[in-house]
């Protein structure tokens, strides 16, 4: 069998991209080939150049305009079974304008949560139940670059021993990134590594971290404050696993962005590299359970006294471990793109 997936984002610095090529990745392991369109002209001329067995939509409001139309469009035409994934949802203004052409035609629709399907049955525009599936976020597999884990400390520039708690991910506002440093900073027995890299069309996000923490930004892409590296280089694929594996702990001590449901991938990431994780009670985690540890908010002072909590209790550590590797082996790529297809 041979996919259409339509991406805008794709090849650029985007988690759609990602999710859509970890898709794809996850569909080859079970023999089902993909081609990407990224524009209504490209999805013409795939359509018109061989067969194909379905398309499988990725819908973030941003990334769509006047193309959208015409995409929905061509994919009803063709006649193939079409899925739409609504990676966030949301009812305000040209966001909630949108649903009037999603919802009208005969797609079949999928949320990663029940959280974001109850939000986006409540939308103005009436979606039947019927045509909406969840179908969890899926988890890479890090296992083959996991190494020795004070080499790669040492590979970091994090001193030996001690315990090490880490973020990964965008600098975002959203994601109480100065909060977590202010934490750490407060903290004597404990090493803090963040990992903040610069998105590309939010640039001044880093700039924002120093600002809100009250530190002078260094020169370069790395800082050294007290008992806390704060590290803005890209890190590349093949070491983004061993980097996590490496920490004792994670943090992602998000705040609500807006009014959209939507489910963070990172913290899939973040289970798939087998760490104690700590999150905010927000529905980016909602569909996460028991695998995670979970706080009420992300003031530094709640992050501190979780962090804490997990350093001295090592039982509780190593159950959280457990569950992310499981929840992790569940969700792996090959088995979310089967459910993609057992839906088509």
């Amino acid at each position: 069998m041979r996919l259409i997936l339509i991406c805008p984002s794709w090849g650029r610095v985007c988690g759609i991209a990602s999710y859509s090529r970890q898709l794809g990745d996850g569909l080859r392991a079970l023999g089902v080939e993909t081609d990407v369109a990224t524009t209504p002209a490209a999805l013409g001329n795939l359509l018109g150049r061989r067969q194909y067995g379905g398309i499988l939509m990725q819908h973030e409001y941003g990334l769509y305009y006047f193309n959208l139309i015409a995409m929905l469009n061509q994919a009803d035409r063709s006649g193939l079974p079409f899925i739409v994934t609504m990676h966030n949802s949301d009812h305000r203004g040209w966001m909630g304008a949108q649903h009037l052409f999603l919802f009208k035609g005969r797609a079949k629709f999928v949320v990663h949560s029940e959280i974001a399907r109850d939000n986006l049955l409540r939308v103005p525009v009436s979606l039947d139940a019927s045509r909406l599936t969840v179908i969890p976020m899926g988890s890479p597999d890090f296992r083959e670059q996991f190494g020795p884990v004070e080499d790669v400390r040492r590979e970091m520039g994090l001193p030996p021993g001690g315990f090490v708690v880490g973020f990964f991910g965008f600098a975002a506002e959203h994601k109480g990134i100065p909060d977590l440093v202010k934490a750490l900073l407060g903290l004597t027995n404990v090493t803090g590594y963040i990992s903040a890299t610069v998105h590309p069309v939010n640039p001044h996000a880093v700039d924002a971290i120093y600002e809100r923490s009250g530190l002078t930004r260094l020169p370069g892409e790395k800082g050294v404050y007290g008992n806390v590296t704060l590290s803005h280089e890209w890190i590349p694929d093949e070491k983004f696993g061993r980097y996590q594996n490496a920490m004792d702990a994670i943090v992602l001590p998000y705040s609500m962005h807006g009014e959209s449901v939507s489910t963070s991938m990172m913290a899939h990431v973040v289970l798939a590299c087998g760490r104690p994780t700590i999150v905010t009670a927000v529905p980016y985690f909602a569909d996460l359970g028991d695998t995670v540890l979970r706080i009420p908010d992300n003031q530094p002072e709640t992050i501190a006294a979780a962090i804490e909590a997990l350093r001295k209790d090592p039982g509780l550590r190593e159950s959280l471990a457990a569950r992310a590797a499981g929840y992790a082996a569940e969700h792996a790529w090959p088995r979310v793109a089967q459910s993609y297809v057992d839906l088509l």
